[in-house]
């Protein structure tokens, strides 16, 4: 009785064991073949002068899970060499073969660039039928594609749409060699990775500024052998930046240095003024090597006085090549170029080293003959119009007692002004320091910066008395 017990009971479990796994033996599987053969998409060599290069692979469904289903795509492993260059997603493209399959949609007519995202190109029916057809993979050649081998891998999904069934993942590898054209392929991108180049003059307000702004940096990276020497330069279209006002910029407010080339020569530093024609930055040796290099443009000390505004323009960069029948030249990259310069309208005073008004005459006598004191005045403007300096005196010199110096004995005049234009008037001549206001320089008409020499001089009458004299003076602008 209990060996008849047990063997029942080892029965019961097998068969309801095949009971409860009736799908076991499901059929739901993939297959992926390249019609020239072999596991592998391989593309050759294509080069630049090639016609678009195509490649099929026959896809092949069997199912017998009787739900619906559907095929995608996705790139595993971007297609790229060995430096890590990779083909554009505009470059390697694919479509569905129209009329190539039997029973279910394929959804794309037209070529469609391989992702990395999950592309759904096909729908089955509802019972979700046995299908095949074909992909067609293609590569068009580029004028600029950069030589080498390239690999990359790419993974065909068989996906359930209402099932429980697992999804069937088959990869396969792709190769492609491209060949290059002769021509370097210069790479050109900016920090930012923008295409506009940006100085402002807003950080500089003061003359030790200029380290605020932050300098335009573009690089420059020549991946190909050009088989001869090469150039490379700079120019602004139209050979200026210019503001809304039709005034062009002062090229020599912006500083260009360059560094790198390792293989080449780089133009010397200095500034874009040479950028209004055709400025030769960069000669490639005698083979043309691959190189890199950066250019940095930054503003000079006196950007800011540039007349205020924004100025626009172009700034475009060509290679020339040399060839058995000349010179051959393209433009390989440009760029909008704005230069804001915010209004300015400031002045500084400066008594020695030190900031403001200190007159100091130490001790003076009628003795000791006239003595003078002077103060350091500086104009920072951009405005494009005249404005004038103007003394602000808030009393005689004056002691404790109340005894005080006759004007005509205290005076001041303006010496060696170095402004850009003539000024309309300044104090060549000595004038006694008033209480109140006086205008002691006026600018040109086109209101440029100025520095000049306040000198104040001091003199003691017999009959004056001691003690320790003092006013305050101060200075202001007015735009005319």
């Amino acid at each position: 009785m209990t060996i008849k017990k047990i063997l029942f009971t080892l029965v019961f479990l097998i068969i309801s064991a095949f009971v409860l796994t009736p799908d076991s033996y499901a059929v739901f599987n993939i297959t992926a073949q390249p019609t020239e053969g072999g596991f592998d998409l391989r593309f050759g060599s294509i080069a630049p002068s090639d016609f678009k290069t195509v490649k099929e692979i026959l896809l092949t469904v069997n199912s017998d899970i009787g739900k619906q289903y559907r095929i995608m795509q996705r790139v595993v492993a971007p297609i790229k060499s060995s430096d890590g260059t990779e083909i554009s997603k505009e470059q390697f493209r694919m479509y569905p073969l129209v009329n190539s399959n039997s029973k279910g949609t394929l959804l794309y007519r037209d070529e469609t660039p391989v992702s990395d995202f999950d592309t759904i190109f096909y729908t089955s029916n509802a019972t979700g039928d046995n299908d095949s057809m074909r992909l067609v993979y293609t590569i068009t050649p580029k004028e600029n594609q950069v030589p080498g081998s390239y690999f990359g891998r790419i993974a065909i999904i068989l996906s359930p749409v209402e099932s429980n069934q697992d999804q069937v993942v088959i990869t396969f590898n792709v190769y492609v060699q491209l060949s290059g054209s002769g021509v370097p392929i210069v790479e050109v991108s900016t920090g930012s990775s923008s295409k506009r180049l940006f100085l402002s003059s807003k950080l500089m307000q003061k003359k030790d500024d200029v380290s605020l702004v932050e300098p335009i940096s573009i690089l420059f990276k020549i991946r190909t052998p050009a088989g001869g020497t090469y150039r490379i330069y700079q120019a602004l279209e139209n050979s200026a930046l210019t503001s809304s006002e039709g005034k062009d910029f002062d090229l020599t407010k912006i500083l260009f240095s360059a560094v790198g080339g390792q293989k080449g020569r780089l133009a010397k530093e200095g500034d874009l003024k040479p950028a209004s024609g055709s400025m030769l930055v960069y000669v490639s040796d005698a083979i043309g090597s691959p190189d890199e290099f950066e250019i940095v443009l930054k503003p000079s000390n006196d950007f800011k006085i540039q007349t205020t505004g924004q100025y626009r323009g172009k700034l475009n960069y060509v290679i020339e090549m040399d060839r058995t029948a000349g010179k051959k030249s393209d433009q390989i990259e440009s760029f909008e170029f704005v230069v804001e310069i915010v209004p300015l309208f400031d002045i500084y005073a400066f008594s020695g080293e030190k900031e403001g008004v200190f007159l100091n005459f130490g001790e003076v006598s009628y003795k000791t003959g006239p003595k003078t004191s002077d103060v350091d005045i500086y104009v920072e403007s951009n405005m494009g119009r005249p404005y004038q300096v103007i003394q602000k005196v808030s009393s005689v010199l004056v002691n404790k007692a109340g005894d005080k110096i006759p004007v005509q004995d205290f005076t001041v005049s303006v010496l060696d002004p170095d402004a850009k234009e003539e000024p309309q008037e300044k104090l060549a001549e000595a004038q006694s320091v008033k209480e109140g206001e006086t205008i002691i320089y006026s600018s040109g008409p086109e209101g440029e910066g100025a520095h000049f020499k306040a000198t104040y001089r001091l003199v003691m009458k017999p009959d004056t008395r001691g003690g320790s004299y003092s006013t305050q003076i101060g200075y202001s602008l007015s735009m005319n």
